[in-house]
């Protein structure tokens, strides 16, 4: 979810995470702010940035350690919003009332989308494959209708960029969307 196109949200400490060879030293730098971090015993690392304003000044952030450099680009700082559920919010954009003219007329540069692969397990994830699109006619088809109409106006609305990130998986159980230890601890589960 860290990556090339994120919107990170305004106005709040940011953590920002990865991995590393156990024990390195990783530093963050983005908008003057540079951060460092030691890798644990199983390489995990996570800085927090400073709170930011809103803002659609494309940003780069610069993440080193050991000699090795990753920079991620096009970085703006706005509102994120996560779109959850189950088929209600799966429903897509490409099959919403006047698909055509939505997804023709859907050219934002400033409203980031990000979807969240389909994948059954009783594990916690700590990643997945994706990467950040900006939303264009050839982006938004695919993703949640609800999540982009709602991400639309709260852009127009506010004047900030928005991010927004599709976990929505239709006919998926209540269950799954409650954590394990919670659902274990109550025994009409």
């Amino acid at each position: 979810i860290i990556g090339h196109h994120m919107v990170l949200q305004r106005d709040l400490e940011m953590p920002i995470w990865g991995w590393a060879d156990p024990g390195a030293e990783v530093t963050v730098a983005i908008s003057g702010q540079n951060h460092q971090a030691k890798a644990d015993d199983k390489g995990k690392w996570q800085v927090k940035l400073a709170p930011m304003k809103g803002s659609f000044h494309a940003m780069r952030m610069t993440i080193q350690s050991k000699g090795e450099s990753i920079v991620l680009s096009n970085i703006v700082v706005g509102e994120v919003w996560v779109c959850s559920g189950q088929s209600n919010m799966q429903w897509s954009v490409d099959r919403s009332d006047d698909a055509d003219l939505e997804i023709a007329t859907a050219n934002y540069p400033n409203i980031r989308l990000i979807s969240v692969p389909q994948t059954g397990t009783q594990e916690l994830q700590e990643d997945f494959k994706g990467q950040w699109d900006i939303c264009t006619p050839e982006t938004v088809g695919q993703f949640s209708g609800v999540g982009y109409f709602f991400g639309r106006q709260l852009h127009q609305t506010l004047g900030v960029p928005i991010g927004l990130i599709d976990n929505a998986w239709g006919g998926s159980s209540a269950e799954a969307w409650v954590a394990r230890d919670v659902l274990e601890a109550d025994s009409r589960f």
